[in-house]
């Protein structure tokens, strides 16, 4: 019954989901000024547990979780998992002399992956937001004439990313995976210029363009850790000592089984039983090692993904014409200037690296930074530049677990995660290129018998500065997700 719940609340965030990404104009997930540069505010790609953590995935692998971030994680896979995700949103944009807030909600991600076979082989295919433009702004003049006029700018839509991800073990701790990405979405973007003197003409230009094509993510991961390195010298030593007192035993009970000599037969008992005695007090004293070793047991990854630059197509649409009030509300349309529809073009994204890494301690401590790199300077749209920068981010975070054993106690099993993070993002406006930084925190609430975690964060931060006539944001974005596990492609021996 549990297993069955479970697949209809991933079903049913599928279906809501899909039909969110078949009207993008209806709902709009962000609210910024700066969407309306390159293909608007890129999203995270990643899930609530790497938000926790500052937007670390370069070296998180695990077998109950997803990791998009690198594709290389999913050969960890032990179990079906799969994500789902709904975000909150809270702004305030604020200039030198104004400020105004708002909120945004949206549906945040889903994803499914599954292991091919066990921690070596793991697919997945997934759908969430690559960016999101959305903004509405009002900019009042006077021009030579002396005539006011108001200036407006709105914008909609974004990209959807379906991909479909798979990773593999190919030796002994090192892991490669490839994800496939299909871009999909339209760009709006409305300017209006009306004017308060009557005898003028209002003009209105209308642009959309509708997305669509491949982008490719290549990952790699190398894992080891303490006892793979280095075993201890006293699990070596002790390993020895066992193997040469069980050659002794075997050597004696071949002397005794050959020797007809009922003397010596006590002799024999004696010694067998002697060495019997010691190899079972090695044995005892080595699980006694590797249970010390595993409470300090450590381990570390390190990941690298490199998206190359990607050339998306793309069908641009223009329509610009002239307008005027008449009867109070009603819209007159003098003539169109400009009309052209599904003129072929293609969109340039960049090429993006990421390095990183995560140590761990046993279940109970993890740690893990991040870099990534990309060089928007070669962006174009229709063969046309936007004033972007070459871009970075630094990322940092962990997590804590008590104890993933307790039985007693639900605080000790929870996981509590924290994060931050710094950024120099691709926005160069005014000759000042914008930073963002932020922090973030987070718990997991794992819900053992159901195979289920609840997974909260919150990060808040800013972008952007009030200098040069510049706008600074202020965010607070909580994500609810749910990380889900079963056991859908293994037979059942038992009904």
């Amino acid at each position: 019954m549990i297993r069955r719940s479970r697949r209809f609340v991933f079903l049913l965030f599928v279906g809501l989901y899909l039909l969110q990404s078949q009207s993008i104009e209806a709902q709009n997930a962000s609210s910024s000024p700066y969407s309306r540069f390159g293909i608007g505010d890129l999203q995270f790609n990643g899930f609530s547990r790497n938000t926790a953590m500052g937007g670390i995935t370069q070296g998180l692998q695990h077998p109950f979780c997803l990791n998009l971030g690198n594709p290389a994680s999913y050969s960890s896979l032990g179990l079906t998992t799969y994500e789902v995700g709904v975000n909150l949103s809270l702004y305030e944009l604020e200039t030198s002399t104004l400020k105004q807030q708002g909120h945004t909600t949206s549906l945040g991600y889903f994803a499914f992956g599954f292991p091919v076979k066990a921690k070596k082989w793991g697919l997945g295919f997934g759908l969430l937001p690559y960016s999101n433009i959305g903004y509405s702004i009002n900019d009042t003049r006077t021009n030579i004439l002396n005539t006011r006029e108001v200036h407006t700018y709105k914008g909609s839509g974004g990209l959807n990313q379906f991909f479909f991800t798979n990773g593999i073990s190919l030796a002994k701790n090192f892991s490669a995976g490839l994800t496939v990405s299909y871009l999909f979405g339209v760009l709006n973007q409305d300017r209006t210029v009306e004017f308060d003197d009557a005898t003028f003409f209002n003009t209105h230009v209308s642009n959309s363009t509708a997305v669509g094509w491949f982008h490719f993510n290549l990952g790699l991961q190398y894992a080891f850790d303490s006892l793979r390195i280095s075993p201890s010298d006293s699990i070596l030593m002790i390993d020895r000592q066992i193997s040469l007192d069980e050659d002794s035993l075997h050597k004696v009970k071949t002397l005794s089984k050959s020797n007809k000599d009922t003397l010596l037969q006590p002799d024999f008992g004696s010694k067998i039983t002697a060495l019997q005695s010691a190899i079972e007090a090695s044995k005892d004293m080595r699980s006694k090692v590797i249970d010390r070793k595993k409470k300090g047991d450590w381990g570390l990854t390190m990941g690298f993904t490199i998206a190359p630059s990607a050339s998306l197509r793309a069908r641009n649409s223009t329509l610009v014409y002239n307008w005027k009030y008449y009867a109070g509300t009603q819209i007159l349309i003098r003539d169109t200037v400009v009309n052209n529809s599904g003129q072929k073009g293609k969109i340039k994204l960049p090429l993006n690296l990421g390095f990183g890494f995560a140590a761990h301690k046993g279940n109970q401590w993890l740690f893990g930074a991040d870099l990534s790199l990309q060089n928007w300077k070669e962006y174009s749209a229709f063969d046309q530049t936007d004033s972007l920068s070459d871009s970075w981010r630094v990322s940092a975070g962990a997590q804590f677990v008590p104890s993933d054993r307790a039985l007693k106690s639900y605080l000790k099993v929870m996981q509590y995660r924290l994060g931050v993070h710094y950024a120099q993002t691709f926005l160069n406006l005014n000759q000042t290129q914008l930073n963002e930084m932020g922090v973030s925190m987070g718990i997991g609430f794992p819900i053992r018998r159901a195979g289920t975690t609840v997974q909260l964060s919150a990060e808040g931060g800013s972008r952007g500065t009030t200098d040069q006539n510049l706008i600074r944001e202020k965010y607070v974005r909580i994500t609810l997700g749910f990380t889900l596990n079963d056991r859908w492609f293994l037979k059942q021996k038992f009904d």
